[in-house]
């Protein structure tokens, strides 16, 4: 028998086998526990409580007074043959995501859906007419016998159909072939539109006949725990193969799907419930990375020169093939990309925020772990792509985390120390959007140097790793509790547990910060140089991402993240990837504009181009080692 492990607060149970590691075991019992290293023990973040025998090493990351009071890091903790239990804290706990779906820029002018919905009132039969009932049917819908593929698990539903005397029957057809048949009376024709990121995944179900979003829910991406970047997805892959990852992502979907969705035959007796079944299209924005590891291909020559893909136009296929909880006929499209790091989501980027059809030059920008850009109109488009690292996304700083409830979103220093929470609850660390704010508002107030050092002013004090900024002491934020007693658990005091830690910001996390937006702002300077232009030719800057759509457009252009252009020709998008898939579905005009971009973007290798890494250089300082590019500032 294996040994169980259970977590709280959340009360859950799992049995495992001996050697599990306990980040693991907490997947398996679907408890989200922070991770950002892929088990390899450096970032710290997987901290836990542990009452019973587990197998686990010490290391820097937690204290000697830690250990002894029962903290373990949960990715080098293994089950052993006795049951154990584990307290997941707040500062360990992936907390509630806030949904930032895509605004839309295009308006879809006629829906031509991946699936159609046709209703047909079958013909009856006669000495006269002696078609078989799947050929009178094909006529009716406008095509000749035999230009319509029929798998033979649908040509039984309509003998079954024929044989119950419904003549009322709805007809799912993609392209020219009939994927489904209902009872015409009682089924809808649903879509989802999916965006795979690398932390986040988030889902839109919409009615293919309306073009109305019905349902959406987010979640974060399972493969978290195989690290927060895709190289180390990759590596995971190589070291470990790649069918676990592939796993992970398609159970992500699928729990997805369970919260808005029904199972089950008797799905459709049931009203104003959404049918599994009924979901008979999926349209997906992702990486290149991601969509190889959601379709089950090798990733790894996508990591070493040349960077080539195994593919950069996914086939379409059949949700079945892929494992998704729908339709299995369904089919499943994934939005092209254009090279192993400008993937589909980028694509999709641009068929969102309508860039490929403007007149005027345009610039955008995805905010994430790895930043794109583009640059371009109706004309041309160059792209590229720049390492930016995760520390927008909460990585990579020591108390950063994504945005989700009690992530500090806004900073001010004007009149004192003020900020605000996501849900408006106690502070538990700060996220991308407060890491700019805080960032400049270091700057300008001349706590913070142009190299990024911080000065021997109010809040700044020596810490363990050199100098920090105090942005929240502990003693002025409103501490959260949980009641040990109720689980049973007599390892340690509850103050030891859920002792509250002062919120900073050292000057090792500035320069992750600082390195972020360099190669952001490099890139685009790249970009622009190869068009011969500067940034006063762009009429229009397209930020992209749930990220971006919480910048503060003058705390940004204060550190040097974005030009100092006018702030009206900046336009956020929110999660274009998300909202380019959503059309995709919707529009075959929207699908033929994303083969287009794919076929006409010139992707900008930035890994071997000096021009990058010289203006990396420049721009690792605040704002610029040129003040001559922010005259705002002035």
């Amino acid at each position: 028998m294996c040994p169980q492990v259970i977590f709280h607060p959340k009360g859950r149970a799992v049995d495992v086998p001996e050697g599990t590691n306990l980040l693991e075991a907490a997947i398996l019992a679907g408890v989200e526990v922070n991770s950002a290293c892929a088990g390899r023990g450096v970032c710290g973040r997987c901290r836990v409580v542990v009452e019973g025998p587990v197998d686990s090493v010490r290391t820097d990351k937690v204290t000697k007074e830690e250990w002894d009071t029962g903290y373990r890091l949960a990715c080098h903790s293994k089950v052993t043959t006795a049951d154990c239990t584990v307290f997941v804290p707040a500062e360990s706990q992936l907390q509630p995501m806030q949904i930032v779906g895509g605004k839309v820029n295009e308006t879809i002018r006629g829906l031509s859906p991946l699936v159609q919905a046709k209703n047909v009132l079958l013909r009856a039969p006669s000495l006269q007419d002696n078609d078989g009932d799947l050929e009178r049917l094909v006529k009716q819908l406008g095509f000749e016998p035999g230009e319509l593929e029929c798998p033979l698990p649908v040509l039984r539903k309509l003998s079954t159909m024929i044989k119950e005397k419904r003549d009322d029957v709805m007809v799912l057809l993609a392209d020219r072939r009939i994927i489904d048949i209902r009872p015409g009376d009682s089924s809808h024709c649903y879509g989802a539109a999916i965006d795979i990121g690398t932390t986040t995944v988030a889902m839109e179900i919409v009615d293919l006949r309306t073009g109305e979003t019905v349902a959406h829910v987010s979640d974060y991406n399972k493969q978290l725990m195989h690290g927060e970047d895709v190289l180390s997805r990759i590596m995971h892959a190589e070291d470990h193969g790649l069918s676990g990852l592939t796993h992970l992502i398609v159970d992500t979907i699928n729990h997805m799907l369970a919260r808005v969705s029904v199972l089950g035959d008797d799905c459709m007796a049931k009203p104003r419930r959404i049918c599994a079944c009924e979901i008979s299209a999926v349209s997906i924005g992702c990486n290149t990375v991601m969509a190889h590891m959601f379709l089950g291909l090798d990733p790894t020559r996508i990591r070493y020169s040349p960077y080539i893909a195994v593919t950069n136009l996914p086939p379409l296929t059949a949700a079945r093939a892929v494992g998704l909880k729908v339709n299995p006929r369904a089919p499943v499209y994934l939005v092209p990309g254009r090279a192993s790091w400008v993937g589909g989501d980028v694509v999709a980027d641009i068929v969102a925020s309508g860039l490929a059809k403007r007149e005027g030059t345009s610039l955008l920008i995805d905010v994430g772990t790895n930043g794109e850009v583009v640059l371009g109109n109706k004309d041309w488009l160059l792209a590229c792509s720049a390492s930016a690292g995760p520390a927008f996304e909460g990585g990579e700083v020591r108390h950063g985390m994504r945005a989700g409830d009690g992530a500090i979103e806004k900073v001010s220093l004007r009149n004192g120390v003020e900020y605000q929470t996501i849900g408006n609850v106690r502070p538990k660390g700060i996220c991308g959007s407060g890491l700019i704010d805080l960032l400049a508002q270091l700057f300008l107030t001349g706590v913070l140097d142009k190299k990024g050092h911080l000065q021997a002013l109010d809040r700044v004090r020596d810490g363990e790793g050199g100098r920090e900024y105090v942005l929240v002491y502990s003693k002025d934020a409103e501490k959260d509790g949980y009641d040990l007693r109720a689980t049973g658990m007599t390892c340690c005091p509850m103050d030891k547990v859920e002792r509250q830690r002062d919120i900073t910001v050292t000057e090792t996390d500035i320069t992750n910060i600082i390195r972020t937006k360099a190669a952001l702002f490099a890139a685009a300077e790249v970009l622009l140089d190869t068009a011969d232009m500067t940034y006063e030719d762009v009429d229009r800057v397209f930020i992209a991402g749930g990220f971006g759509h919480h910048i503060d457009l003058d705390n940004a252009v204060a550190i040097g993240l974005l030009p100092d252009l006018p702030r009206e020709r900046f336009t956020f998008i929110g999660n274009g990837s998300l909202e380019g898939a959503r059309q995709c579905l919707l529009s075959e005009s929207k699908r033929d504009e994303a083969m287009k971009v794919h076929r006409s973007m010139t992707y900008v290798e930035l890994s071997t181009d000096q021009r990058f890494f010289d203006r990396f250089s420049s721009a690792s300082f605040l704002p610029h080692t040129d003040l001559g590019r922010s005259p705002s500032l002035k």
